[in-house]
């Protein structure tokens, strides 16, 4: 009986750290339908999320919604601005939804994976991440109570776009070159709202092929169009 309860308490020492850390690690692996942890080396765009609530009880993210493009790689700047502790979850609808109900058993638990991030309030962190499939996922707070309250969002991904595209239905965004690297096909553009990409006006490097390039000077105002080309963004068109 002795050698029994010995046996008993020593099964429950070495379980109890996966409880006691209060964290989830899920086990992904590198590879998820959503994607995978990206490198800073190859990021395209960088989105400024973040975290709230409202005198009425509703929980926000901003944006509302997010668009991307299989194979680019985007940092994510996230700040809670609100007055309680949130998260920024992104996976697929399912898996959300598997890991809100494990957190409603276990409201302690917190996220630990790579696609994921928990924030006090005040706190601002990052996530890299690289859309490595296309297709309809989200992004959530998994906390208990916080997306019945309005913490969740779409996150499309979409194939691949080329330089087909068509010009004649796309806005020009007007910009001002500020550096030029012809060996490397890049420009540095301070731009202006694009509006096809969703992307607000900053300072941005576009990829451009030689001839492009031909046609721009350091400190020259253009009116371009950009697109996303084999996960790079592009500058595919001038106005003349």
């Amino acid at each position: 009986m002795r050698k029994l309860t010995i046996l008993s308490t020593l099964a429950l020492l070495l379980a109890a750290p996966a409880f006691a850390a209060g964290t989830h690690d899920s086990g992904h692996g590198d590879v998820m339908a959503i994607g995978k942890p990206g490198d800073a080396a190859d990021i395209d765009r960088t989105i400024e999320v973040t975290m709230s609530e409202t005198d009425d009880g509703e929980m926000l993210f901003a944006p509302r919604d997010m668009t991307f493009t299989k194979g680019e790689t985007v940092k994510f700047l996230i700040t809670n601005v609100g007055e309680q502790e949130h998260e920024f979850v992104l996976d697929t609808p399912a898996k959300n939804e598997e890991h809100k109900a494990l957190m409603a058993k276990f409201p302690e638990m917190e996220h630990a994976d790579p696609n994921a991030i928990r924030l006090a309030p005040g706190a601002s962190g990052e996530i890299i991440w690289t859309f490595a499939n296309a297709g309809e996922f989200q992004y959530a707070c998994l906390i208990l109570g916080h997306y019945e309250s309005g913490m969740h969002g779409p996150v499309v991904v979409n194939m691949d776009s080329s330089t087909a595209l068509l010009v004649q239905d796309a806005a020009f965004t007007k910009g001002s070159v500020k550096a030029l690297d012809a060996a490397a096909g890049k420009v540095t553009i301070i731009h202006e709202e694009l509006v096809n990409l969703d992307m607000p006006a900053m300072t941005m490097v576009f990829r451009a092929d030689e001839a492009m390039v031909a046609r721009l000077s350091e400190g020259q105002n253009i009116e371009f169009v950009a697109d996303r080309v084999e996960g790079k963004l592009t500058v595919v068109e001038l106005k003349e």
